[in-house]
């Protein structure tokens, strides 16, 4: 049986003087990950990552079922 060597290296930031390793945010999605000395965001691209910009976030709240009027004298 063949055995092959394979050396993992964790994708480093481009941001930093000294290139750290990426930390992944799965809460943002797409595959991005982040800088922890700079919060730079990356995203994959081919073989490495490449900076990105803050992803739009959707709100996943739900509208309020409830009116309230301001406007009356009781709530001033």
């Amino acid at each position: 049986m063949d055995r092959e060597t394979t050396t993992l290296i964790a994708p480093a930031c481009a941001c930093c003087p000294t290139p750290i390793a990426l930390v992944p945010r799965d809460d943002l999605g797409h595959g991005l990950a982040a800088c922890l000395s700079s919060g730079q965001l990356y995203r994959p691209e081919g073989q490495g990552y490449t900076p990105a910009d803050m992803p739009a976030l959707e709100s996943k709240r739900a509208a309020p079922s409830i009116r309230i009027d301001l406007s009356r004298s009781g709530y001033a």
